[in-house]
């Protein structure tokens, strides 16, 4: 019974220092757990609520006029992959809280590279927003953590990870023309 009323206390403290907006800055990115005794872990932090948001945000204002093709978790912040209008990929690392970009790099590639990542977005019809709104639209309250520009069977879709309100993983994928949300 200790064990659990200190897990408790902890959790408390911990969520006292983090403020009472979910959307804080202060908010942690990481996903830790405590354990008492024959109980189930509690999650003590999950990427903060709209840091994926805020993480697209702050890239693309970093590299403008570029399309976002991927954002998800990395460490304690986002990896942000960004095509500018020539195909040219940029890859990003934006910090917890989404506020502030961390790197910003470009990667050796080739002109087929470059064409094969137009030709994807032309067929996409739904920008990034679109996609994780449709992905929060299938698991209520769920955030998204992981959201990726990709084909499958010659159709663009937008394939991410959520995590719901229970803490369980869900995998989905929209379709970047329709927005049918379909698990993977």
């Amino acid at each position: 019974m200790k064990a659990l009323a200190a897990a408790l206390a902890t959790v408390l403290a911990l969520s006292a220092c983090g403020g009472d907006d979910p959307e804080s800055p202060d908010a942690s990115a990481t996903a830790e757990t405590l354990t008492a005794p024959n109980t189930t872990p509690l999650p003590v932090t999950t990427p903060a609520g709209g840091a994926l948001d805020r993480a697209a945000a702050t890239a693309l204002r970093a590299v403008p006029g570029a399309t976002l093709t991927s954002v998800e978790t990395e460490g304690g912040g986002w990896e942000v992959r960004l095509v500018a209008a020539d195909g040219t990929e940029r890859e990003l690392i934006v910090n917890g809280a989404g506020t502030e970009v961390v790197r910003n790099e470009a990667g050796p590639e080739g002109p087929a590279d470059r064409a094969k990542r137009l030709r994807r977005i032309r067929r996409a019809e739904l920008d990034y927003r679109d996609a994780a709104d449709a992905m929060r639209a299938t698991v209520a309250g769920a955030r998204v953590t992981e959201l990726n520009l990709d084909d499958h069977r010659g159709t663009a879709v937008w394939e991410g990870d959520v995590i719901g309100p229970d803490g369980a993983r869900h995998a989905l994928m929209v379709d970047a023309s329709t927005g049918r949300v379909q698990r993977r």
